[in-house]
């Protein structure tokens, strides 16, 4: 196994100066002319006037689509298109999915145009040796072989486990049942308690028994809601100081994880979490909506929607940093956690002033009489 590992590391390693010759094939997999085309079918979409022309302009990009080989780019493309024609085409969602769609391929085409800088056999090797060492590579296969390794060792016992809970419940059953005959006798007395009463107030006057009746559920009625309200004010009381804890404190700690891999030189580990806790404070404070499956263009088409062009230009900096060094692999320093981590600091402290007053302007105010 540890000669196998061996051989494994060495091609890797001595087939980094390849990586040019694989960089400069992938130009030809995605054409610049034909996202340019589908591009200006996209804008031709955005400036139609009549629903024809939109539909038309739409159908003639997807089938520019279906000529382009499998890949992410293409399933992001062919999804957004399809959002369209479900949203209704002219509908407001309409619109935000051909602009994030024509943002997609706008970025994909300068990628592509974009020379590839030489690449350097040191630096390939010293990225690929960082890469190897990330917690994916270095975690979860060797968890995989020592799950397998004692997975016929737990056999027994979890089987064992499984008979004396079985046993335990038996014993509950037979302890417990004497208290659940108790309380069927106890509101079977109620019960009969409930109809002598009922009975003996129908004698003396219907329109009296159905008066208590009435009343008593309304007793009962106003009890249960002012329970469920005292419950709700608290409820909303507690998701209020949850959601100023989450945008504070979570991505906090995702900030004092990055410093910390920083400090151990892990550059990519600190840049992915820094730019992590930067969507987190976006997403807090209204400027995008954070999930996992979308891209980080798609966030940048939703930041210039709703921010300033000065804040657009500067959270497009920082993303493509975080691309390059993550999606491309290029060596992240100590200048480019430099600089986002910077952008989130600003980010944060606006975060916290507009948490801040939300929250008074939320707070109930008491009046003091004279």
């Amino acid at each position: 196994m540890r000669l196998c590992c061996s051989l494994l590391l060495g091609i890797l390693l001595f087939s980094a100066p390849m990586f040019g010759q694989v960089m400069r094939s992938s130009e030809e997999v995605f054409p610049s002319t034909a996202l340019r085309t589908i591009a200006e079918q996209l804008r031709e979409a955005k400036r139609a006037t009549t629903r024809f022309k939109r539909r038309s302009a739409l159908v003639r990009a997807q089938n520019l689509l279906l000529q382009l080989p499998k890949s992410p780019l293409k399933d992001g493309l062919k999804s957004k298109i399809e959002q369209v024609f479900r949203a209704g085409v002219f509908s407001e969602e309409a619109e935000e999915a051909i602009d994030e769609a024509i943002e997609i391929v706008r970025a994909a085409d300068k990628i592509l145009n974009q020379k590839p800088s030489p690449i350097d056999s040191e630096t390939a090797r010293a990225t690929l040796l960082q890469v190897l060492n990330s917690p994916e590579f270095r975690v979860w296969n060797p968890i995989a072989r020592f799950l397998q390794r004692i997975s016929k060792w737990l056999e027994k016992p979890v089987n064992w486990v499984a008979k004396q809970l079985g046993v335990l419940l038996q014993w509950l059953g037979r302890v417990l049942r004497p208290v659940f005959e108790l309380l069927s006798k106890i509101i079977e007395a109620l019960g009969a308690w409930f109809w002598t009463w009922w009975q003996l107030l129908k004698t003396i006057s219907p329109i009296l028994a159905w008066s208590v009746l009435a009343l008593f559920s309304a007793i009962s009625l106003a009890l249960l809601s002012y329970s469920i309200l005292k419950w709700w004010r608290k409820r909303w009381r507690l998701q209020a100081e949850i959601a100023i804890a989450e945008v504070l404190i979570m991505p906090e700690q995702l900030l004092r994880e990055a410093e910390n891999a920083a400090k151990q030189g892990d550059y990519l580990t600190a840049l992915r979490k820094t730019y992590k806790a930067l969507l987190l404070f976006l997403d807090r404070i209204g400027l995008i909506r954070f999930r996992e499956q979308r891209t980080n263009w798609e966030y940048l088409a939703e930041v210039r929607r709703k921010a300033s062009s000065e804040f657009a230009l500067r959270f497009q900096e920082v993303t493509n940093i975080f691309d390059q060094c993550f999606y491309a692999r290029k060596l992240a320093t100590a200048n480019e956690f430099a600089i986002v981590r910077q952008f989130v600091e600003e980010t944060r402290h606006q975060a916290r002033l507009m948490l801040e007053s939300e929250s008074k302007r939320t707070q109930p105010k008491h009046v003091v009489g004279s």
